[in-house]
C-alpha cells in the first residue's frame, strides 16, 4: 500500500509539504513549504527516514521556503530545474535576512541544499528507488512550475502544485493531455469557489487604465509580487504597445533578470526581452527620486503593499487625483492592499530598528484605484474542467485530495466531487491515507 502523510497546506494556503511512502518503506517528500501563520510556520515534522528525494513543484516560498530545514539532518537529492533553484535561493536568502522570525535554519542549510540538487527535465520519468519513480509536468503557474508525477507500487499519483489552465503572456498553461492515467489526485483549490473575469476584457480594460492616467500626466503604481506577476505586467504592457516610460523596482528586477537568463521557461522570450529593453531598472534607493516625479507606470512589490519598494513611492502618489494604483494580485484580509480596496485609505506601519526607520502612515487615497484579477491560479470553472478531464484506471479508485485552500475552498470542492462520483476528501493536516 501507498502510505500518504498530509503535513501542511491542509484547509489553509502555506506550508505546503506531502510525504509518500512506498510499501518498502522509501520516501518522497512533495514541495517543504513556509506558512504565514506566527504559530504555525513550519510543516507538521514527521520521521523522514529513508527519505529518497524531495520533489519541488515551484519557488514560492509556500512551496519551498522550509526545504533548508530538511538539510539539517539529511543529504538527500532535491529535484527541480535550473529557473526555480535560483529563485528559490533568492526568495529564501531574503526570507532569512528580512524576517523577524526565528527560522530553525541559515544559510548553511540553504547552501547543502543546493549541493544536492539534480535537474530534472519535463516529461523524463527519474527512478528513485525500487519501483519509486517521478516525472514533471507542466503546471502553468509561474516560470519553472511543475506538477509532479509519482509512480510508487504500480499506482500513479499526480500532484498539481500549482497550476493554471488559462493562457497568460508568461508562460505556456497546464494541460491535461500531458496526464496520463491515474490512481489518484492532490489537486489545488485556491479559487475552487472564484471565477476569474475573461482575461482579454481585463487586459483590454487594464491597459485602457494606464494609458488614460499617463497620457493625462499621472504617474500608475502597479503593486505585485516580484515572482511572474511583475513580469506579467510587463508583458501586457508590450502585447498592447505601451509607448510610455516604465520603471521596474525591487525583486521584481531580480526576477527579471533571472528569466532572461532562462529563456527556454518564457513563451515568447523576445517579446520578454523587447520590453526588458525599454524598461528602467531603479537600482538605488537615490533613483527612485527622480522617478516619484515621472509621469510612467511603477512595477514594484510587494503585491499587497506589506512593505517592499512600492512604500517608497506610494504616498506622492495617493495625493494626487491624476495619478493611480492598480494592484494585480489577489489582497489578503488585513493587508494594506485589501484596506485600500475596501475603504480606501492606505494604513502602513513600519518599524526597522537596525536602520532607525519608523513609518506610520494613514492615508485617504485621492487617486485612482482598482484590482486587476491577473491569477496564476486555476479558477473554479477552469479547475472542475482539468479534474473532469483526467483519466482514472479504475473508476472505483477515482481518488481525489483537495488541498492549498482555505477551510471552505477545499471542503466545498471535495464535497461537489463527491457528488460527481469521485472518492474525494480535504484532508486535515497531520492525516495519513492509504493507496
Amino acid at each position: 500500500m501507498v502510505k500518504i502523510s498530509f503535513l501542511g497546506s491542509c484547509r489553509e494556503i502555506g506550508r505546503s509539504g506531502i510525504l509518500v511512502e512506498s510499501k518498502s518503506g522509501s520516501k518522497c517528500l512533495l514541495d517543504y513549504g513556509i506558512g504565514f501563520n506566527n504559530d504555525n510556520r513550519l510543516p507538521l515534522q514527521t520521521d523522514i527516514s529513508n527519505l529518497k528525494a524531495i520533489a519541488l513543484t515551484h519557488s514560492h516560498i509556500d512551496h519551498s521556503g522550509a526545504l533548508p530545514f530538511i538539510y539539517k539532518t539529511c543529504k538527500v537529492p532535491l529535484f527541480t530545474n535550473s529557473i526555480s533553484l535560483e529563485i528559490t535561493e533568492l526568495l529564501i536568502r531574503d526570507m532569512i535576512r528580512i524576517s523577524k522570525f526565528p527560522y530553525p535554519f541559515g544559510f548553511r542549510e540553504l547552501d547543502y541544499l543546493k549541493q544536492h540538487t539534480y535537474f530534472l527535465e519535463n516529461g523524463i520519468r527519474q527512478r528513485i528507488d525500487d519501483n519509486f519513480y517521478l516525472t514533471f509536468i507542466d503546471a502553468g503557474h509561474i516560470p519553472g512550475s511543475v506538477s509532479i508525477l509519482l509512480e510508487v507500487d504500480n499506482k500513479r499519483l499526480f500532484y498539481s502544485g500549482d497550476i493554471n489552465t488559462q493562457k497568460t503572456n508568461l508562460i505556456t498553461s497546464a494541460n491535461y493531455l500531458d496526464v496520463p492515467q491515474l490512481d489518484a489526485v492532490i489537486i489545488e483549490s485556491t479559487y475552487a469557489l472564484k471565477e476569474h473575469p475573461p482575461r482579454k476584457l481585463l487586459e483590454d480594460k487594464f491597459v485602457e487604465r494606464v494609458i488614460n492616467v499617463t497620457e493625462n500626466g499621472g504617474t500608475v503604481l502597479i503593486p505585485a509580487f516580484g515572482v511572474a506577476r511583475s513580469q506579467e505586467a510587463l508583458l501586457i504592457l508590450e502585447k498592447y504597445n505601451y509607448s510610455g516610460k516604465i520603471f521596474i523596482d525591487g525583486l521584481a528586477r531580480k526576477v527579471s533578470n533571472i528569466y532572461l537568463n532562462h529563456p527556454k521557461f518564457i513563451k515568447d522570450i523576445k517579446a520578454f526581452r523587447r520590453i526588458i529593453k525599454r524598461t528602467h531598472f531603479i537600482k538605488k534607493r537615490k533613483d527612485r527620486i527622480p522617478v516619484k516625479k515621472s509621469s510612467g507606470v511603477i512595477i514594484s512589490p510587494s503585491g499587497m503593499l506589506k512593505g517592499g519598494a512600492a512604500i517608497d513611492y506610494i504616498e506622492p502618489i495617493l495625493n494626487d487625483p491624476n495619478s493611480a494604483i492598480y494592484l494585480v494580485g489577489y489582497q489578503v484580509e488585513g493587508s494594506p492592499g485589501r484596506g485600500l480596496l475596501d475603504n480606501g485609505i492606505f494604513e502602513f506601519q513600519e518599524t526597522n530598528n537596525k536602520k532607525d526607520i519608523f513609518k506610520n502612515l494613514q492615508i485617504e487615497a485621492k487617486c485612482d484605484y482598482d484590482y486587476f484579477d491577473f491569477s496564476s491560479h486555476a479558477d473554479s470553472i477552469h479547475l472542475y474542467e482539468y479534474i473532469e478531464n483526467l483519466n482514472f484506471q479504475n473508476k472505483n479508485c477515482n481518488n481525489i485530495f483537495c488541498i492549498h485552500g482555505d477551510n471552505k475552498s477545499t471542503t466545498t470542492l471535495a464535497s461537489e466531487l463527491v457528488k460527481n462520483g469521485y472518492n474525494s476528501v480535504a484532508p486535515e493536516i497531520g492525516e495519513i491515507y492509504q493507496l
